[in-house]
């Protein structure tokens, strides 16, 4: 923004007047920027998001506090098991970043229902819809929210840009 004036009286409430509406349009911009950094990160959680069902893809929503200028991007249902994984084989593939484990205060193939079959498997047996069962092993992460967040702060400074070009 340039700001024009001289040090006249009257260029000088011009000035303050221009700084005024600046100053205005601040609060705007910044919902702007959010509101556009949120968008990209539902549809990029949703392209990383691993399809099954559809249940978790369709989990990802998007949330947004025009007063504090924030947002928030959730993705529900069983979507934390996608992003770290669990039992044997989220252990031996876990989420690249120690921090959110922390955080999460998550842990690999812990629980008094993870045994070792006979063959050498360690895992656990889940119902189906059809009232048979079946074993698992659990799965790799798969952190698709991580990578949602890294591209997010790889993008924020051209959303940063493009807004306050107008």
């Amino acid at each position: 923004m340039k700001i024009k004036g001289d040090l006249s009286y009257e260029g000088i409430g011009s000035i303050i007047s221009q700084l005024e509406d600046y100053r205005d349009s601040l609060e705007d911009k910044c919902n702007e920027i959010v509101q556009q950094l949120k968008d990209m990160g539902i549809e990029k959680a949703k392209t990383l998001c691993p399809v099954d069902t559809g249940e978790a893809r369709d989990s990802i929503v998007g949330l947004m506090d025009e007063s504090n200028h924030t947002a928030t991007i959730v993705a529900g249902g069983y979507c934390i098991f996608i992003e770290f994984g669990t039992g044997i084989k989220g252990k031996n593939s876990q989420h690249p970043s120690p921090e959110w484990i922390a955080f999460m205060t998550w842990a690999y193939g812990v629980g008094g229902t993870i045994f070792t079959t006979k063959d050498g498997k360690t895992g656990w047996y889940y119902p189906l819809d059809d009232g048979s069962w079946r074993f698992t092993e659990g799965m790799p992460s798969r952190p698709f929210m991580y990578q949602t967040v890294q591209y997010l702060k790889k993008e924020s400074g051209k959303v940063i840009k493009g807004v306050f070009k107008k």
